[in-house]
């Protein structure tokens, strides 16, 4: 073989190399993915920004206000359902509006690739306080923040016939909701616990609470209709559950129905249900639930405004 022969074929091998690399680099195995969640007991935070308004200034004088959210939680909310409004003083003395203003964007959750959650501002514009004052005044302004959220569980559960006394498999007993099974939300799945409820069904009790520190509302309800105490207060402490699986999980809800979704009612801010479905076998398997409703929160800050 002459020199060009082996080096023609060296060059063919060296590019074949290239391109086997090159494939098994796009193609090899599939990144795995964790179910596990970060965890945490908040949704989205609202507070004022530090100098809008300042904590002092003059009557007559333009002071921008602003609040910040944050969202501490890991599910995202999209561009204007974030929805935020200013009240605890006289507007219209503060040449204000009693608007709710949405995010114009999306508020991301914490997640692999943002562990601190997504922030965003919302302007109000500026407030002017128009009434004489003498020598100063003091006032405490607020803002609220409501908004749609979700809370996600994926807790191992053991799926067992009491006829079946092996816990080779898996067992009944112990707690279930361990860290990382339930995703950072105000409303936290609390506590699941097994039992044989006859030789041929399991049932899971399992208890829900509100650690968020604001107010939960029912799913459908709107933010400007909360405005109203009286819907407000018919709405308060509620919201969905969703079994997404095992399919054939049946829940007993406040409404009599027994079904794979419902309305949880807390008191004391803790909720309970009972659910169970048929078994013919003794397997592991992961129950998932989604809990969907509204939460509100509220932040304030004093400020003084100066006679000129």
């Amino acid at each position: 073989m002459n020199k060009k022969k082996r080096f023609d074929i060296r060059i063919l091998l060296l590019s074949i190399l290239i391109i086997v690399l090159f494939v098994n680099g796009c193609t090899g195995k599939p990144k795995t993915t964790s179910t596990t969640f970060l965890g945490g007991t908040e949704g989205i935070k609202i507070e004022f920004k530090d100098i809008a308004p300042p904590s002092s200034f003059d009557q007559g004088e333009d002071v921008p206000v602003k609040v910040l959210l944050k969202n501490n939680g890991e599910y995202n909310i999209v561009m204007g359902n974030a929805k935020a409004k200013i009240y605890g003083i006289n507007l219209g003395d503060f040449s204000l509006t009693s608007d709710y203003k949405g995010n114009l964007g999306l508020l991301r959750g914490k997640g692999e690739f943002l562990e601190e959650g997504g922030e965003q501002e919302i302007s109000f514009g500026n407030l002017n306080y128009i009434p004489s004052v003498i020598n100063s005044r003091d006032f405490t302004i607020r803002a609220k923040i409501c908004y749609p959220y979700q809370t996600s569980a994926e807790i191992d559960v053991c799926i067992k016939t009491s006829t079946e006394q092996t816990d080779t498999i898996c067992s009944l007993d112990g707690e279930k909701v361990v860290p990382g099974s339930v995703s950072g939300a105000p409303i936290q799945v609390k506590s699941l616990t097994q039992k044989a409820r006859s030789s041929d069904q399991v049932r899971f009790d399992i208890s829900f609470e509100n650690k968020g520190g604001g107010n939960v509302y029912s799913q459908d309800i709107e933010c400007d209709e909360l405005d109203d105490d009286m819907v407000a207060m018919n709405n308060r402490n509620k919201f969905t559950l969703e079994v997404l699986s095992p399919l054939d999980v049946l829940c007993s809800f406040r409404n009599g129905e027994d079904a794979n979704i419902g309305e949880i009612e807390l008191e004391n801010n803790i909720g309970k249900v009972s659910c169970w479905m048929d078994v013919q076998d003794t397997y592991k398997d992961v129950l998932r639930l989604r809990l969907k409703y509204m939460y509100t929160d509220t932040t304030s800050k004093n400020i003084r405004v100066y006679e000129v």
